[in-house]
């Protein structure tokens, strides 16, 4: 990732081919992401069957949908679906609690049914929905149906008790088992989502204390180690054993008590090499990205990215992403991560090599984002598209809340990429939401990437990879 400072931007808002569809008064939550089907990057981009779905962050009603699809996806100027925009694949209140969306949606593998959490007060729900297309499923983010009524679609709900709003469900296919934390320490296992009869495992000891007390990120399944890795807003990752948990070991990567301390994002787990990567803002000293050995959850290497919340401000920081190289070879990669400067909290982007699998704690480059201390980060998404370039591109793609084109304007999304110059970037208000990829296909407007801004108010918004058109 180059450096980029609010000059160095190239606004594309006025020229972008993309589209944007009003959520009403919705948006995904910060750091959460919607979820794209199909999962196949290389697959032939279909109008019909392709679609993303938005999770929102509101309690659903008979004027406001907090689950919506879009099929049509590859539409605009040039595009392989038409010169218009996505269609409304459904519209749902799915609220049954009167709760919200506050975390990702997880896919079947044929896209035929979504998983996701609906949270409100001290209470939480997962529901398995098996959506239907046609009349009577909603027409837009104000006219939602509820699913089984007049329409086909069903959902199963299963009652999780205590409140989730930062974990995120993980599927490991394979055994059609999802886990999901919750905001008391625990993590949930439930099995036959998908192919079976939906069951929330309540025998000893699951529920797993994997901390007591805090609030958990979404949890990551090794399957290498057999190993459940989870963050907490105590500042600590653990792991237990996923077929027999026993004891929870813990590696401190924040130091509790203090402000900002939390791990906002599931840990990264890279089962190659068996490694774990996990972000906080406040070490006691300042904000640090740690690499952990995945067999015992001892730490290899404590990188600092500035000050982040170590002066009192509470400051949001997400996990950071390796780059295209580190999965040929991480000793050909870097490790890229939003922090902060080191005096203050402006948003600053570090890159970290590696020496063999070591991270080194000593960035290759440490560059300022924008000027602004107001200004804060949505998680990084990278993506290589071999169609793009010579040789292919690497992007990374990053929202910013405020501050984007100088003092007092707006936020953005833009992209840094590993062949061009000034980075473009796209107005949004608030910021964006976690980031998700299609394609790496030719075809009109087939490769692109989606969100929602931040405004209270927010849009779906699909822009392309390359210049954000």
């Amino acid at each position: 990732m180059a450096a980029a400072t609010p000059t160095n931007f190239v606004d594309a808002g006025a020229a972008k081919r993309d589209w944007r569809v009003s959520l009403g008064n919705a948006r995904v939550a910060a750091g959460m992401s919607p979820a794209k089907y199909g999962f196949d990057t290389t697959a032939t981009p279909s109008c019909t069957n392709d679609y993303v779905v938005f999770g929102l962050n509101v309690a659903g009603s008979a004027t406001q949908a907090n689950l919506i699809a879009f099929n049509q996806l590859y539409s605009g100027t040039g595009g392989f679906c038409g010169t218009g925009g996505p269609s409304v694949l459904f519209s749902y209140n799915v609220s049954t609690i009167g709760g919200r969306i506050a975390t990702s949606p997880i896919l079947s593998l044929d896209g035929t049914k979504i998983a996701f959490v609906e949270t409100s007060g001290a209470q939480a729900v997962f529901h398995i929905l098996t959506w239907a297309r046609g009349a009577g499923n909603g027409t837009s983010a104000t006219a939602p149906a509820v699913p089984g009524t007049g329409n086909t679609a069903s959902m199963v709900s299963i009652a999780m008790g205590t409140a989730n709003t930062r974990s995120s469900p993980w599927i490991d296919y394979s055994s059609d088992t999802v886990y999901v934390g919750n905001n008391s320490g625990r993590v949930n296992k439930l099995t036959g989502v998908f192919k079976g009869t939906p069951k929330l495992i309540e025998v000893n000891p699951w529920p797993v204390i994997a901390s007591a007390g805090t609030i958990l990120t979404g949890p990551v399944l090794d399957k290498v180690t057999g190993k459940i890795f989870v963050g907490a807003s105590n500042g600590r990752v653990l792991s237990f054993n996923a077929t027999t948990p026993g004891a929870i070991t813990s590696l401190a990567v924040g130091k509790s008590g203090t402000v900002g301390a939390n791990i906002l994002d599931a840990p990264i787990v890279d089962s190659t090499n068996g490694l774990v990567y996990a972000v906080s803002s406040n070490d006691g000293t300042g904000a640090v990205l740690v690499q952990a050995n995945a067999s015992n959850l001892t730490q290899i290497a404590r990188a600092r990215i500035g000050v982040g919340s170590g002066g009192g401000t509470n400051i949001a920081m997400y996990g950071g992403t390796p780059d295209n190289n580190y999965f040929n070879s991480p000793s050909t990669g870097q490790f890229l991560v939003c922090g902060t400067a080191a005096g203050s909290t402006a948003p600053w982007s570090y890159g970290f090599p590696f020496t063999g699998t070591t991270l080194n704690t000593t960035p290759n480059f440490s560059a300022s984002i924008v000027a602004s201390t107001r200004a804060r980060c949505s998680p990084i998404t990278e993506f290589f598209n071999p169609n793009v370039g010579a040789g292919g591109t690497d992007f990374f793609f990053l929202g910013l809340t405020i501050d984007c084109f100088g003092a007092n304007t707006v936020g953005c999304i833009f992209v840094h990429q590993s062949q061009g110059t000034a980075p473009p970037a796209v107005s949004e208000n608030g910021g964006t939401s976690g980031i998700v990829i299609d394609n790496q296909s030719t075809v009109g407007q087939a490769s692109s990437i989606y969100f929602t801004n931040q405004a209270t108010a927010g849009s779906a918004i699909k822009l392309t990879q390359s210049g954000l058109n």
